[in-house]
C-alpha cells in the first residue's frame, strides 16, 4: 500500500525529470465564440503560452495548464485561446479570477452577459470541459468553442458538407451532435431541413461562395461551411 509520503516521493521525482522552463509549443487552433443571436468569432488562432488578464481588475494570471496542478508542463490552453481570438478578432471578454479555483470564470464574451440563468460554456473538441479553461490545455487542430448558454442546449451542432458544387446540381449536408456524432434532426441549413439522419439536400442555381451555418433553436449553432458554387460543366 502506498503511503502519503510514498506518493509524494513518486510525484516529486516525476517533476525531477520535467527539464527547466520546459513547456508545449505553441498551437494552431480553431476558434469559435457563438454568442445569444450571432457568431462573434470563427476563425483560426495561432495560441501560446502566456499571462491572462479577465479584465476584473485583479491583473494578469497564469493560465498555462499548470493551474490547479492540472500539469507539471506549461502549455497553450483554452481561456488562451481565447484570449489570443479577442484580440486578433478586436472583441472583448471578462472573466473573475477566482485564488482558490486558479482559473477564471467567464462572465461576458462580446455583447453578451451571463445572467442568473445563462452562463458561458467551453468545448474542445465537441467535449464540454469538466475543467477550467485555464486547467485544460490544447492541441494543434483542435476546435475551442465557447458558447453562450451552453449548458441549457441540447446539441453542440457541427456541419459537415463539400467544399465545392455545381450550379444547379443538388449537393448533401449533413448535421450530427458534436458530443457524439449522432445525427439531427429538424436543424435548418441553407433554406432546408435536416432528415432524421441528419441530412439535408442543397441546390443552388448561380456561381458563388455560400456560407452555411446549422442552427436549431435549442442547441448550440454550427461552425460555417464555405461551399464553392462553380459553374455548370
Amino acid at each position: 500500500m502506498k503511503t502519503r509520503i510514498g506518493t509524494l516521493a513518486v510525484l516529486t521525482g516525476a517533476l525531477a525529470l520535467v527539464p527547466a522552463g520546459a513547456q508545449a509549443a505553441p498551437a494552431k487552433v480553431k476558434v469559435r465564440v457563438e454568442g445569444a443571436t450571432k457568431t462573434i468569432f470563427e476563425g483560426a488562432v495561432k495560441t501560446d503560452v502566456h499571462p491572462v488578464d479577465g479584465g476584473d481588475g485583479s491583473g494578469a494570471h497564469t493560465c498555462d495548464g499548470t493551474n490547479g496542478g492540472a500539469s507539471s508542463i506549461p502549455g497553450p490552453t483554452a481561456t488562451g485561446a481565447l484570449d489570443d481570438a479577442a484580440k486578433l478578432g478586436n472583441f472583448s471578454w471578462t472573466g473573475s479570477f477566482d485564488p482558490s479555483f486558479s482559473d477564471f470564470s467567464v462572465s461576458k464574451i462580446g455583447p453578451n452577459a451571463s445572467t442568473s440563468t445563462k452562463f458561458w460554456g467551453v468545448a474542445v473538441q465537441g467535449q464540454q470541459l469538466q475543467v477550467g479553461g485555464c486547467q485544460f490545455k490544447v492541441s494543434p487542430g483542435e476546435e475551442v468553442l465557447w458558447a453562450y448558454d451552453m449548458f441549457g442546449k441540447k446539441h453542440i451542432l457541427e456541419l459537415r458538407g463539400p467544399r465545392r458544387a455545381r450550379a444547379g446540381k443538388a449537393f448533401r449536408v449533413k448535421v450530427v451532435d458534436g458530443q457524439d456524432g449522432k445525427p439531427v434532426r429538424g436543424v435548418r441549413v441553407g433554406g432546408k431541413k435536416t432528415n432524421r439522419k441528419g441530412i439535408a439536400k442543397l441546390r443552388y442555381r448561380h456561381i458563388g461562395t455560400k456560407r452555411l451555418k446549422a442552427r436549431r433553436s435549442d442547441s448550440v449553432r454550427s461552425n460555417q461551411l464555405r461551399v464553392k458554387v462553380l459553374r455548370r460543366r
